[in-house]
């Protein structure tokens, strides 16, 4: 009966890590795509941690790219500003980092985190959510 369990859970935790992992098919959450919000034409997406029915539930997701923080950060600036979305703070790009957050209509924002964790890769974390 114990092997059972075991074999179950090790079944369970692998199906859930390899929907998870960075496959080839992988694609931005269909509420995000269908709000006609940016996708960097330079990255991949690597992992989808939350594809809410709602945006109340939100979408959690990571993007991997080559291109440089500052590109990335400056991409999604002005892809959000010129959609109408507002920045509460405006926050400097480094070499290393950035974290900002745009303010759409209905109480709906975008928070996007870029970090240069590796020599050949960075990072993006987008969170897509209605208040």
């Amino acid at each position: 009966m114990k092997k059972i369990i075991g074999l179950t859970i090790v079944s369970i935790v692998g199906v859930v890590f390899m929907g998870c992992g960075s496959g080839g098919g992988l694609d931005y959450p269909e509420l995000y795509i269908s709000e006609n919000l940016p996708r960097f034409e330079n990255s991949k997406v690597t992992q989808v941690i939350k594809d809410g029915p709602t945006l109340k539930d939100g979408n959690l997701f990571i993007l991997e790219s080559t291109e440089d923080v500052k590109t990335i950060a400056t991409y999604y600036d002005n892809k959000m500003k010129n959609l109408g979305w507002t920045m509460p703070a405006k926050n400097e790009a480094t070499e290393m980092s950035y974290a900002t957050q745009y303010n759409g209509p209905d109480k709906k924002y975008v928070q996007v985190t870029v970090s240069n964790l590796r020599e050949d890769a960075q990072t993006i974390s987008i969170n897509f959510m209605q208040q």
